[in-house]
This record gives C-alpha cells, sequence and structure tokens, in this order.
C-alpha cells in the first residue's frame, strides 16, 4: 500500500486547519450619491406646503362663511373679501408707510444746520487737537451718522419701515391667492362635501361673460384690465414725484413695468375667479394710491405735510398724462 510522505502530510495538514479564505477582502468602492433636483417635485411640494397651510386655510373658509352667510354669488363674494382685507390690512399699512417717509423727510430738512455745526466744530477741533485730514474725516463723518440716527429716534421714522407696505400686502396676495386657487381645485381635501359644494357654486357663481368662474377669461377682458390697472399705478407713482428720480428708482419702475406686461398672460392662464381676485385687488390699490396723493385725506389720517407734497395731485398727473399722450401723438404723426 502505498503511502504519502510525511512532508505532504504535514502541508496538507496545516491547509487545513488554516483553510485560505473563499473570498479575498476586497475594498468594494460604491458610487457617489448624486441627488437630482427636479424641478417640478419642488414646485409641487411648495404649493401643496402653501394650499394646507393655516393662514390659507383662515382665508379659504372665511370666504366660504362669508358666500354662505350673504348669499351672494361668488364674483361678488371676492370682489367683497378682497376690498375687506385690503382696507383692514393692507390701507393702514400704507398710511403708517407714508408717515414714515413724511418723518423722513422733515428730519433731512434738519440736516443742514447740522452739517453746518459739525464742519464748524470738525475745524477748530483740527486746530487745538492737531487732527490729519484723515482723522478730521473720521470724526466728522461718525459725528455726522450719530446725529443723523439721533433723529431718527426721536422721530421713531427708520427707514426700513417704508417697506412696511410690502411686508403685509404681498403674503396677503399669496394667501388670498392660494385660497381662491383651493376652491377651484377643491384643495386641501377634493373628498370634502363642503369643497365640492364650493367648486359648483362656482361653475354658478360668475357674471357677464363669465358665467362659470372655474374656466379662462377666454375675451382677455380681465388680465388685459390687470396689465393695464398696474401700468397706471407705476405711472401715478413715478409722476407723483416732484424731485427726478434717482438711478435706482428708473430701474425699480422700468422693472415693474415689465412684470406688469408679464402679468397678462399668467392672468389669461388661471381660472377667471382668481383672475378676478388680482383686478379686484389692483383696482383697490389704484384707488388706494390716489386716495393717499389727498392733502386733506393726508392730514385727516396724520400725515405730516412736507415740501415734496403736491398742492393740486389731481390736476398734476391730469396735466402730465396729456402732455405724454400729447408728445406721444406729434412722433407717432412724425
Amino acid at each position: 500500500m502505498y503511502r504519502l510522505p510525511r512532508s505532504v502530510l504535514r502541508t496538507a495538514g496545516a491547509l487545513l486547519s488554516h483553510p485560505v479564505p473563499l473570498r479575498a477582502n476586497v475594498t468594494m468602492k460604491r458610487p457617489p450619491l448624486v441627488r437630482h433636483f427636479s424641478y417640478e417635485a419642488t414646485v409641487t411640494g411648495i404649493w401643496q406646503s402653501l394650499s394646507q397651510s393655516t393662514p390659507v386655510a383662515y382665508v379659504q373658509h372665511g370666504m366660504i362663511e362669508l358666500h354662505d352667510f350673504s348669499g351672494l354669488p361668488w364674483w361678488t363674494t371676492i370682489v367683497i373679501a378682497t376690498i375687506g382685507l385690503r382696507t383692514l390690512v393692507t390701507l393702514p399699512l400704507a398710511i403708517y408707510q407714508n408717515k414714515i417717509v413724511a418723518r423722513l423727510e422733515l428730519i433731512s430738512l434738519e440736516m443742514p444746520e447740522l452739517i453746518k455745526e459739525l464742519k464748524a466744530e470738525t475745524a477748530y477741533a483740527i486746530k487745538k487737537f492737531n487732527w490729519t485730514e484723515k482723522e478730521a474725516r473720521i470724526m466728522y463723518n461718525h459725528s455726522l451718522k450719530k446725529q443723523w440716527n439721533n433723529l431718527i429716534v426721536r422721530e421713531n421714522c427708520h427707514p426700513a419701515k417704508t417697506m412696511v407696505l410690502l411686508w403685509g400686502q404681498i403674503p396677503l396676495w399669496i394667501l388670498q391667492s392660494v385660497a381662491i386657487r383651493n376652491l377651484v381645485s377643491m384643495m386641501p381635501d377634493p373628498t370634502a362635501i363642503e369643497a365640492q359644494i364650493a367648486y359648483t357654486e362656482l361653475t354658478l357663481g360668475g357674471f357677464g361673460w363669465i358665467p362659470n368662474l372655474t374656466e379662462l377669461d377666454h375675451s382677455l377682458i380681465l388680465p388685459v384690465a390687470l396689465g393695464v390697472i398696474n401700468l397706471v399705478i407705476i405711472e401715478i407713482q413715478a409722476n407723483s414725484r416732484t424731485k427726478p428720480p434717482s438711478k435706482l428708482q428708473t430701474i425699480f419702475t422700468n422693472l415693474f413695468r415689465g412684470l406688469s406686461i408679464v402679468m397678462v398672460p399668467i392672468a389669461a392662464s388661471v381660472p377667471s375667479c382668481l383672475c378676478l381676485y388680482w383686478v379686484t385687488s389692483s383696482a383697490y390699490g389704484l384707488g388706494q394710491n390716489l386716495l393717499l396723493l389727498s392733502p386733506r385725506f393726508r392730514r385727516i389720517v396724520g400725515i405730516p405735510a412736507v415740501p415734496s407734497e403736491l398742492t393740486n395731485p389731481y390736476q398734476h398727473l391730469l396735466q402730465t398724462f396729456s402732455d405724454r399722450f400729447s408728445r406721444f401723438g406729434i412722433r407717432s404723426k412724425a
């Protein structure tokens, strides 16, 4: 009988006692994780968050309650709700903003005298303390800024408050727009009987050339009216200034003109009830701007008189628009 040599047996025993692993310990490189950004998913998520938010729910239910309590058609309900909310929110903010702007203008009238005194004090300090021109300029600017801040604190008219109207108007516009859109889309719960009833009533609660408020305004009357009203508001604000506009003001004026034109096709692509709200809101804004130009109304609500205030604002606007149309007519003929 043949026997294997002992050396072979020892080698085999060593291999059996220390088996070779079947799989080598190889570190597998995983591909890097890539996050895919979806614009549609992001917009949908934002829209759902807004439509299901508590403020939108309050506005939406408030409009439904107003409609049910008054018994008015939906187009009238939208108009009344818009006027009511803007009267409660944006009109007081607009009055307050005009007060801040007037106070800033009044304290700016005190600055020339303060500047004169600071220049005299700086000239005296240069001689007494041997300040260099750079040191004198630094101290002068510091003192001037301090005096201006003291005036702002005294009159409680921080320049940031001149934007208070936008802080209230834009959120209100978004909330009510989403609330009306919810009524058309039967959101946030399409299975709710209240949502279905509101949608059905919207289909029957139109007016004139728009019997169904859930459909588009195919006549384009409301979208065009929206663009015209917004442009008129911009022109009133631009032409009611008594001082030449700054470069920044000119840029913003042209920007808002462009946005007003862009809003026309956007308004033509949304349900007519939403377009009706936008037109009503802009029409209210037009009336609000005209009202705040009146010196008599400004005194009634406590807006102080300022040198830049127009004595006869409406005549001034009529004359300005008349001159502009006359120049346009002459150019077109030429």
